[in-house]
């Protein structure tokens, strides 16, 4: 009886720790943005999110944890916003030529340039790598499925599809390098013709994996 009587109590604990975390992962993702890795503590995280350091540790004992808890719930947002984006071309062709831009849009969200922040950081901090790499391989799994089932749906399949899943990963690695140079000067000429350039190969891709269909 008393089992059955705590289950809504246990309930409302747990929908109230779920938005807790949210919350503060929310906060760091701003903190990120706002402060930089370095600049995002554990403290001013607690500022940002207007909670205590018991409520932040209960649900992130160490930094490690917030940062790996962080960079996947941003992973997913850009995730998210790529097949929303996707999802506003209804043909198959052409929801793979704008694949490009949409990348790009994802790469110019708060949660990308959170994820930007963490693996730079990374780089020097071997326990924040480990903690990241199954968040990494994760997200790069749902990029393989996002984009073999695009490709699926235009009829590119075979070489077309495998080419196609390396495709998508160097748009990906190049609309973030050149999104972080543009970080220090967005009015840098050369590098919007980088982006203009990558944009004309994507559609010369394009143009070949859809060529060989069927």
């Amino acid at each position: 009886m008393t089992g059955t009587d705590s289950r809504p109590e246990v309930r409302r604990r747990t929908r109230r720790g779920e938005e807790t975390r949210r919350q503060i992962v929310e906060a760091a993702i701003v903190c990120l943005n706002n402060l930089g890795y370095a600049g995002t503590s554990v403290e001013a995280v607690m500022e940002q999110a207007g909670l205590s350091r018991g409520s932040v540790l209960n649900q992130f004992p160490t930094r490690i944890d917030l940062m790996a808890a962080t960079i996947q719930a941003a992973m997913e947002a850009m995730v998210a916003h790529t097949l929303e984006q996707s999802s506003a071309f209804s043909d198959p062709a052409a929801r793979m030529r704008a694949m490009c831009d949409v990348f790009w849009t994802t790469q110019q969200l708060p949660a990308s340039t959170a994820v930007t922040e963490v693996l730079l950081a990374a780089r020097w901090d071997g326990a924040l790598a480990v903690a990241l790499r199954p968040v990494a391989s994760q997200i790069e799994t749902e990029i393989d499925q996002f984009t073999a089932q695009l490709s699926r749906e235009a009829s590119v399949t075979g070489e077309g599809l495998e080419a196609n899943l390396l495709h998508a990963r160097i748009l990906i690695l190049s609309l973030r390098g050149i999104t972080l140079e543009l970080m220090y000067d967005q009015d840098r000429g050369i590098i919007h013709r980088a982006l203009d350039q990558i944009r004309l190969m994507h559609q010369a891709h394009c143009d070949r994996v859809l060529a060989g269909r069927g």
